[in-house]
C-alpha cells in the first residue's frame, strides 16, 4: 500500500434522531447563523422552516441567503459574502444539495480572507491557494450525490469566461453535518438518478487510475458501486422508502471521504475535469448527468487505448460476475453491462441530447487542458491530450448510432 495522510474533521450525524443534537452543535459554533439555500424547494417542502425553528430554539439568530444556482456562480457567492459580512455571521450553514454546500464553503472562506471576488482563488486563478481560513461551516444535504458535507472541496462557475473550477482547503471541511434521509424523500427521479451517477464517479476516478496496491480500498469502493447499482432502481420504484434513501445518502458520503482511494497511487479526476469544462460552457447541465454522458465514451476510450483494462475487468468480475480470465473480454463486457445499466436507469444519452454543440468541443477541450492540466496533457495511465478529449466528446454521440 502507498503511504497516505487522511484527516476527516467533520462530525457526521446520521438519521432522524440526530436533529436536536445537530442544532445544539451549530449553536455552539456561534449564535449568528448565515443560512445558505438554493431555489424554492427547501422552502416549499418545509425544510427551511423546520431548521430555522430548531436553531432559533437554541437561541440562534438567522439570516437566510436564497438563490444559489445549480453550479453556483461566482457573482452570487460574492454578493452572499457581502451580506454575510453585513450580518456579522459566526457560522455558515448550507441547507440543500451540492451547490448550496459548495457555495457555503466559498462564502465562508471569502469572508475570512477579506476579499470581494471568489473567482481568482479557484484552480488556475491568480490567487489560487492563497485563502487564509474560513468561518465554521455546517451542512444539511438534501441530495445523495456530491458528499460536499464531508469534503474540503468547493466548485464555482463563472459565466463571464464560461468556466467552472474547484478550490480546496482543509478548512473547507464542514465542522458538522446532519445527514437526514427524510430530506431526500421528495427528490424527483431525474435528480435522484443524476445524484447516483455523481456518487459512482467519485469511486470510479481513482479506482481505474490508482493501480492495484490497495485491495481493501478496492473492496470498499466496489461495495459503494454495488450498493448504488442495486439501490437506484429500487429507489425510483419506491421514492418514499426511507431505508433505500438512507442507503444512497450514506453511499454518497462514503464515496468521497478519502477512504475510497487510501493506499492507492494518486491520480487526477479526469471525468470531473472534462465534465466541469462542459457544464462551465453549458451551465444548465447537471453535474451527474454530464458525468453519466461521459462514462461510456471515457471507458471505451481507455479500453481502445489499452489502458485500465485490468481494473475494468475486475469491476466486471466483482460487480456483474463476469469471468475475468480473459482481461480484454471481461473489461469490454463490463463496459457493455454498465451501459445497459445506464440505459435501464435513464442515464444514457449523448452530449447533443444535452444541447451541447459539437462546434464547442475543441474549446471545451482547450479549457480542460488549460485549467486542469495547467496547459499540459492530463494523466490517465498515460497522456490524455486536447485531441484525445475532443475524440472522447465525439464518442458520446455513438449512443445515436
Amino acid at each position: 500500500m502507498k503511504d497516505f495522510d487522511l484527516q476527516i474533521r467533520t462530525r457526521l450525524m446520521f438519521g432522524l434522531g440526530k436533529e436536536k443534537k445537530f442544532y445544539e452543535h451549530v449553536a455552539s459554533l456561534g449564535k449568528k447563523v448565515f443560512l445558505v439555500i438554493g431555489g424554492g424547494s427547501v422552502k416549499r417542502l418545509g425544510y427551511l422552516t423546520r431548521v430555522s425553528r430548531g436553531l432559533e430554539a437554541q437561541g440562534c439568530e438567522l439570516l437566510v441567503f436564497e438563490g444559489i444556482e445549480p453550479n453556483p456562480l461566482a457573482p452570487t457567492i460574492n454578493r452572499a459574502t457581502a451580506a454575510l459580512r453585513e450580518f456579522k455571521g459566526d457560522v455558515v450553514l448550507a441547507l440543500g444539495g451540492g451547490s448550496a454546500m459548495d457555495a457555503a464553503k466559498a462564502i465562508a472562506g471569502l469572508a475570512v480572507t477579506q476579499d470581494d471576488d471568489i473567482w481568482p482563488y479557484t484552480l488556475g486563478g491568480a490567487k489560487m491557494g492563497r485563502m487564509t481560513g474560513a468561518l465554521p461551516i455546517a451542512c444539511i444535504p438534501t441530495t445523495a450525490a456530491t458528499a460536499s458535507e464531508v469534503t474540503p472541496h468547493s466548485v464555482v462557475s463563472n459565466p463571464d469566461v464560461r468556466g467552472k473550477s474547484p478550490l480546496s482547503y482543509p478548512f473547507f471541511q464542514p465542522t458538522v453535518s446532519w445527514l437526514n434521509p427524510e430530506f431526500t424523500l421528495e427528490l424527483p427521479p431525474a435528480t435522484t438518478r443524476d445524484g447516483a451517477s455523481d456518487i459512482l464517479s467519485h469511486v470510479f476516478e481513482n479506482y481505474l487510475l490508482g493501480g492495484n496496491r490497495s485491495p481493501l480500498a478496492d473492496r470498499y469502493s466496489e461495495g459503494i458501486i454495488a450498493t448504488v447499482v442495486e439501490t437506484l432502481p429500487l429507489v425510483i420504484a419506491e421514492p418514499d422508502n426511507y431505508e433505500l434513501r438512507a442507503r444512497l445518502l450514506w453511499a454518497s458520503n462514503l464515496a468521497l471521504n478519502g477512504y475510497q482511494q487510501a493506499g492507492r497511487e494518486a491520480s487526477g479526476f479526469i471525468l470531473h475535469a472534462i465534465e466541469h469544462a462542459i457544464s462551465g460552457f453549458y451551465h444548465d447541465i447537471a453535474h451527474g448527468r454530464g458525468l453519466a454522458t461521459l462514462y461510456p465514451a471515457y471507458f471505451r476510450w481507455l479500453w481502445q487505448h489499452d489502458r485500465c483494462r485490468d481494473r475494468l475487468a475486475q469491476l466486471g468480475d466483482r460487480i456483474f460476475g463476469i469471468d475475468k480470465d480473459d482481461v480484454s473480454y471481461a473489461s469490454l463486457a463490463f463496459i457493455n453491462r454498465f451501459e445497459e445499466w445506464l440505459q435501464n436507469n435513464g442515464l444514457f444519452q449523448s452530449l447533443s441530447d444535452l444541447g451541447v454543440d459539437e462546434a464547442d468541443f475543441e474549446a471545451i477541450a482547450d479549457y480542460t487542458i488549460a485549467t486542469y492540466g495547467f496547459g499540459k496533457p492530463l494523466q490517465a495511465r498515460g497522456e490524455l491530450t486536447r485531441d484525445d478529449i475532443v475524440e472522447m466528446l465525439k464518442m458520446t454521440e455513438r449512443v445515436k448510432a
